[in-house]
């Protein structure tokens, strides 16, 4: 049996996140013997965006493909990286934002000579920049970019707040997306599962960073924000313990059905 490996990592946070990533990686991929590595970068340099440099960092890490959200348009260091000749073909920002915006919402990839798209779409509640409905921006995504013919794998970041979004779409995608899972909170749910049609879905796969902290930054700087009603730059740890969350799929080349799926929790010092 002929099967496609993936290993997907939840919002890697600042400079703590990206050292567990990189210190971490290769005996990661040892373990999974993924055939694709994907990771949410919105909050890449200092919580906020990406650069050129803390890109590359966990591009030479092993990191093949990189998700975002609406952070990655608040760097105008890496604004234009979206648009890069070279990056375009593995970073992506939510597809279904302003179309005036830098960047593309998907990419599609020859792996092991199987297509595989990787689509990534902010939600609406809670949510800036006004996002049309991911619902209908699949529907679109579906009719003008799939070839059902070619059989293509299909996986989707969903970037948003709330669980019944992410659990609404992934039932609305189930049988057409290989892989949904959700980035944004920081905190991985306890929701793994393989649904009805065969689409594996996680509410939200965590994050990459401090673990010793709220949501990946600093304890005081984000109580003080409450506490205060500021909106006081928040503080990221530079050491102490990191969480790596994660999620591995394994699929059958020629029916894409599922092998196997795990969760990935693991606190590595830093």
């Amino acid at each position: 049996m002929k099967k496609i490996n993936f290993l997907i990592f939840g919002d890697i946070v600042g400079k703590i996140g990206r050292k567990a990533l990189i210190q971490n990686l290769s005996n990661l991929k040892a373990k999974y013997k993924p055939d694709l590595t994907i990771a949410n970068v919105e909050n890449l340099a200092h919580g906020r965006g990406i650069t050129k440099k803390t890109l590359q960092e966990i591009k030479d890490a092993g990191v093949d493909v990189f998700t975002s959200g609406h952070h990655v348009f608040e760097n105008q260091q890496g604004l234009p990286l979206l648009d890069n000749e070279e990056w375009s073909k593995v970073l992506i920002r939510p597809a279904n934002v302003g179309p005036n915006l830098p960047g593309s919402g998907w990419i599609h990839l020859n792996i092991k000579d199987t297509r595989v798209s990787i689509l990534n779409l902010q939600g609406q509640l809670f949510m800036p920049q006004d996002p049309s409905s991911i619902f209908l921006s699949f529907d679109r995504f579906w009719k003008e970019q799939v070839n059902e013919s070619s059989k293509s794998i299909i996986i989707i970041d969903v970037h948003a707040e709330t669980t019944s979004e992410k659990n609404a779409f992934a039932n609305y995608v189930d049988g057409r997306a290989n892989i949904v899972f959700g980035t944004h909170t920081h905190v991985p749910t306890a929701d793994l599962r393989v649904m009805p049609n065969g689409t594996v879905q996680l509410t939200d796969v965590g994050m990459v960073g401090a673990h010793d902290s709220v949501i990946g930054f600093e304890k005081n700087s984000s109580i003080k924000r409450f506490l205060a009603e500021s909106t006081a730059p928040y503080k990221i740890p530079e050491t102490g313990p990191a969480e790596i969350n994660g999620l591995f799929v394994s699929l059958d080349m020629d029916t894409h059905k599922v092998l196997k799926v795990e969760q990935i929790r693991e606190t590595v010092a830093i």
